[in-house]
């Protein structure tokens, strides 16, 4: 098999991971994608495939994919175990395992996929609140680029010679 040369894998993404007896691991999942893939296929790209095939772009992330590898084979019966997949290093187990396993026609892959928070891509942990246009407590002030702006939920005391309660709005005041 010549090293450029392109292959299928099925990509599954909505099933889960079965541990049998006989056959190793199987994946659940009955409806799975067909990605072409080659040897210069980044994980990257990988990631954008299958977002892009199942149209799940800006609304789902793969946290990672689990690879069905072919571990023995005796006659006809091919055993399975499972490895994670998540950088090009670990992609690179699935074309090394082509070549070594040319039996195995097609390739598996369980996608894992999480939902994404935030328009940036990735989730967003952000606890702030978002600041409020003209004290108005029902629009979020924003900026002309779409950034929210962000201010602290704690707000701090600049004098060290008396403490104040902000989040009353009374001001009182006392004395060291």
């Amino acid at each position: 098999m010549a090293s450029e040369e392109s292959f299928v894998v099925l990509v599954h993404h909505r099933g889960s991971i079965k541990r049998k007896t006989r056959s190793g691991v199987k994946f659940t999942d009955k409806d799975p994608l067909c990605i072409v893939v080659n040897p210069t296929t980044s994980y990257d790209d990988l990631v954008r495939s299958v977002l892009m095939k199942l149209g799940l772009e800006g609304a789902k992330r793969v946290k990672k994919f689990f690879y069905r590898i072919p571990v023995t084979i005796l006659h006809d019966t091919v055993k399975y175990d499972c490895l994670t997949i998540g950088s090009d290093e670990d992609l690179q187990v699935v074309f090394l395992c082509r070549r070594q396993f040319p039996e195995v026609r097609t390739s598996d892959l369980l996608a894992k996929l999480i939902d994404v928070v935030s328009s940036s891509g990735g989730s967003n942990r952000n606890t702030t609140n978002v600041a409020t246009a003209a004290g108005s407590s029902s629009r979020a002030a924003v900026a002309s680029s779409s950034i929210p702006v962000y201010e602290p939920t704690v707000q701090l005391v600049a004098s060290p010679s008396f403490a104040v309660d902000l989040n009353d709005g009374v001001g009182d005041e006392r004395a060291r």
